[in-house]
């Protein structure tokens, strides 16, 4: 009884320092991404208050964020104008739907149960399909490259890493307690 709780109480240890590690990290990388949207929204508001800004992420004529972020998919991810029309409050600047996508993420990273990280996971997934639209669009449509996006694109994919590896210590986690249970009722 006693290395069986023993070994428990180890893997409960060493499953909360996983989990932290885990909760830490997407939480920071959500600060990133929360950092880098709003960047990306004050570039793009600035840029179309003063047609001659040039942002610190334009850095040539083919490296250039601004041109991405002022684009017709730069708002609403090309997606909500043409659905809603240009005019919908829904037609806003990527970045402020990053904003509120990296507090929620951050905000569920703090909860270490099942169902929350689950949750995360699918989140970020569906950022993670976005991401990889958005490349598209950055490589093949508008022929350009955006230091911005593609660190926030791999902000997204080590998140999601992250954030399934996370599901799995939590998932461990759970089949020892049921086990624990399981043996605590069998006696």
């Amino acid at each position: 009884l006693f290395v069986a709780s023993s070994k428990a109480a180890g893997m409960s240890f060493l499953s909360g320092s996983f989990k932290c590690t885990y909760t830490l990290g997407l939480v920071g990388l959500s600060v990133v991404g929360f950092l880098l949207s709003l960047y990306t929204s004050y570039v793009e508001l600035r840029a179309e208050q003063d047609r001659s800004y040039r942002a610190l992420c334009d850095i040539s004529e083919r490296i250039s964020c601004t041109k991405v972020f002022t684009s017709s998919y730069g708002r609403g991810f090309g997606i909500v104008g043409q659905l809603f029309g240009d005019g919908s409050l829904l037609n806003v600047p990527n970045g402020f739907y990053g904003i509120f996508y990296y507090f929620l993420v951050a905000a569920l990273s703090f909860n270490d149960n099942l169902f929350a990280a689950r949750l995360n996971s699918y989140l970020i997934l569906v950022s993670n399909g976005l991401s990889l639209y958005l490349a598209y669009l950055l490589y093949f449509v508008l022929q350009d490259m955006c230091i911005v996006c593609v660190t926030t694109y791999a902000v997204n994919l080590i998140s999601l890493i992250l954030a399934l590896q996370k599901i799995q210590v939590l998932a461990r986690a759970e089949q020892v307690r049921e086990r624990m249970r399981a043996s605590a009722k069998a006696k």
